[in-house]
């Protein structure tokens, strides 16, 4: 199989739970399509000898639902290595929102959170529903 890019001889950690192995990582399309003892042309490859590789690492529990919209590469958690972040999931999210509410709901995530009302009043809500 030919790679858009292999990466070579790392320390793989795949997040399924099992141990880490020696390995190759192979890429087609942007995905991971093969990972083991790896053979085959590559457009690029970079030689991870001696380093971790990992598909990324997950922050599911923080609080971007404010800061995304003056933040959208929610750099806090990016700049720790975190590749996706999950916002909204505990019941402390900026959507859904009614027309009206926005105020209150401010109000109480700056009480929950100890962010300044003066920088939740930058937020303009332009939405109401989480898929807004």
């Amino acid at each position: 199989m030919g790679y858009d890019l292999l990466i070579p001889g790392g320390r793989v950690v795949d997040g399924s739970g099992m141990p880490s192995f020696r390995g190759d990582v192979g890429v087609k399309d942007g995905k991971i399509v093969e990972l083991g003892k790896l053979s085959g042309p590559a457009d690029r490859v970079i030689e991870a000898e001696g380093r971790g590789v990992s598909p990324g690492f997950i922050d599911n529990h923080c609080h971007y639902d404010a800061q995304v919209t003056w933040d959208p590469l929610c750099s806090f958690s990016c700049d720790r290595g975190a590749t996706s972040v999950v916002i909204g999931n505990c019941s402390l999210a900026l959507a859904p929102v009614r027309r009206g509410g926005e105020r209150r709901l401010a109000e109480f995530l700056s009480y929950v959170e100890a962010i300044p009302m003066e920088v939740l009043e930058t937020v303009e809500f332009e939405w109401e529903s989480v898929g807004d």
